[in-house]
């Protein structure tokens, strides 16, 4: 039986090319520990990572380099914004849609949590945004929502939080590598991506981006071995040092430097809605399944989201692996408010999500699936 993976959302496969290879070359034939050592594989190491930090600063136009900080993932990422941010009690706005990453960091400080409505669309509605802006600490806001696959307003959302002086933390799990953008374009104080999903990495390396005065008021949630001013006992004060303490992930590392030199994001977006065009017009209308969000390519990214209204779910996910080699993912997908907000808990949905490599003739050996099934 053929498998036509559509679960890209989770994480991405197959990876961009070069990416396995530039792991094990790494592996076999340095596997050098940056910052410890001055022989020439160790600086040659060094010189890798700094190289990577200036292609994600340039994709992603980051303030700058030394601010691109490495993590052991998207949590870790989000957690290293929030923790070393927010204070018991703190107030903090986010969407409707936010992952557990999100929440659960927030629920955990105890922090005051406050929820920006949605439209029927599955939305910020800003225009019901809290009339007290400046009483809050910080807000954290996906890009797109990983359940609807829905943008969200971001920028609009920066510009009416900057007037209140409150920093933006932006959840790019699903937009990352699927949408063009300028974190200075979209006023965010830090961006937060996953080395495995749209930038067709590895799994277990995260991106954290900051501004330089966001940075200076995080306080660093890993303390240790920086192989920088060993002799002083205090965290450095210098970046990327004062958020990078231990030994990085570096054959991720090297796995995503190779990845970033593959993805053209525009080309990127351009196929992806010509799948999005495809897969939304033939499903929209099904009798019995519903779509999440809306069926306007635009609006999102290749992230879909189904409720089989008359089955169950999880039935129609095994099945459409069991009988069609189609691979979905099936449940809360990690984000309860997101199924709150879209009238889709506790049962969840079948997310199906595509990635550069989807094909319209999968899209299209998909649709018939569904149509099959429903």
């Amino acid at each position: 039986m053929r498998t036509v993976y559509l679960d890209n959302a989770a994480t991405s496969f197959p990876k961009a090319p070069g990416v396995s290879d530039a792991m094990k070359r790494f592996l076999d034939e340095s596997c050098s520990n940056i910052g410890r050592g001055s022989y020439e594989r160790a600086q040659d190491a060094g010189l890798s990572v700094i190289e990577t930090r200036e292609k994600i600063r340039a994709m992603f136009d980051c303030p700058d380099a030394k601010h691109v900080i490495f993590t052991g993932g998207m949590t870790a990422s989000l957690n290293t914004a929030i923790k070393g941010f927010v204070r018991r009690g703190d107030r903090v706005l986010v969407s409707s849609f936010e992952h557990n990453s999100v929440l659960r960091p927030l629920v955990q400080i105890g922090a005051d949590i406050v929820r920006i409505p949605s439209t029927s669309d599955g939305v910020s509605d800003l225009s019901r945004l809290p009339d007290d802006l400046s009483s809050f600490r910080l807000c954290v806001h996906t890009f797109a929502s990983n359940v609807s696959g829905m943008l969200q307003p971001v920028k609009a959302l920066s510009e009416a939080l900057k007037q209140a002086g409150v920093p933006l933390v932006i959840d790019a799990a699903q937009a990352a590598g699927h949408v063009p953008f300028s974190m200075r374009d979209l006023g965010a104080a830090a961006l937060c991506m996953p080395a495995h999903k749209g930038l067709l990495s590895a799994q277990g390396l995260g991106v954290l981006c900051l501004t330089p005065d966001f940075a200076d008021r995080l306080e660093p949630l890993i303390a240790g071995g920086t192989g920088s001013v060993s002799d002083r006992l205090e965290i450095p004060s210098f970046y990327p040092d004062r958020l990078e303490a231990g030994t990085l992930n570096l054959p991720g590392i090297m796995g995503l430097r190779a990845a970033l030199d593959s993805i053209d994001t525009e080309r990127i977006r351009a196929h992806e809605q010509k799948l999005n065009a495809m897969f939304l017009q033939a499903v929209s209308n099904l009798s019995d399944v519903r779509l999440l969000g809306s069926a306007d390519p635009e609006e999102r990214v290749g992230v879909y989201s189904l409720d089989f209204i008359k089955q169950d779910n999880a039935e129609v996910s095994y099945r459409l692996e069991s009988e069609y080699g189609i691979l979905t993912r099936c449940g809360l997908h990690c984000a309860p408010d997101a199924h709150r907000a879209l009238g889709t808990f506790p049962k969840g949905s079948v997310r199906f999500s595509i990635s550069p490599f989807t094909t319209e003739e999968e899209i299209a050996f998909s649709v018939r699936a569904i149509e099959q099934i429903r």
